[in-house]
């Protein structure tokens, strides 16, 4: 468009001629310089929000590691499950003990490892709070062990049961007679 052209659609705009100006190269990359800025920021931001979300909230990112294994771990022994599947396991015949593993008793623990090696042994900690339809928090309530539907089980801590075919055939509670049993 030439410069006559120009100063004529400018008149027909209303506007002046001098008004009308074409943006240099610098200004075109000052621009982009911007937009590439702002895109740098969001992506920041992103990043960020998910650093965040990932340590506060879900606690999937771990930024320090945990030097207190050997706490996890004698809190969270193996075999774990919760109590309504005390009935629900794939072995015949097998072991389900109740106790608190914040309180274990370690001559049980040797009885069970040793007597019982060959059987399957399943742990279940009486003060997880998913646990606690199926256990007596005081001791003037009497329990029920000997049950064929989990629903009707009630359990004081330690207790050791043993599960054939879907239902407890045997049940121990307290420490003393828990030992009694496996140290025959």
């Amino acid at each position: 468009m030439g410069r006559e052209l120009k100063r004529k659609q400018a008149k027909m705009e209303g506007r002046s001629v001098r008004d009308t100006k074409i943006k240099p190269v610098e200004d075109k990359k000052m621009e982009i310089k911007k937009y590439i800025k702002l895109i740098i920021i969001i992506i920041l931001i992103l990043i960020l929000l998910y650093l965040f979300i990932g340590i506060v909230i879900t606690k999937d990112i771990k930024l320090f590691k945990n030097d207190n294994n050997t706490v996890n771990e004698v809190n969270n022994p193996a075999n774990t499950i919760l109590a309504k599947d005390t009935l629900r396991q794939v072995e015949e015949e097998y072991y389900v003990y109740f106790y608190d593993f914040d309180d274990t008793d370690s001559d049980i623990e040797s009885s069970l490892t040793s007597k019982l090696s060959d059987s399957k042994i399943y742990r279940v900690n009486t003060k997880d709070s998913f646990n606690a339809n199926y256990i007596i928090k005081n001791n003037t309530d009497s329990s029920n062990t000997l049950v064929n539907d989990i629903e009707n089980l009630k359990i004081k801590s330690p207790t050791l049961v043993k599960v054939v075919s879907q239902s407890i055939v045997e049940s121990y509670e307290t420490s003393s007679k828990i030992l009694e049993y496996l140290n025959k």
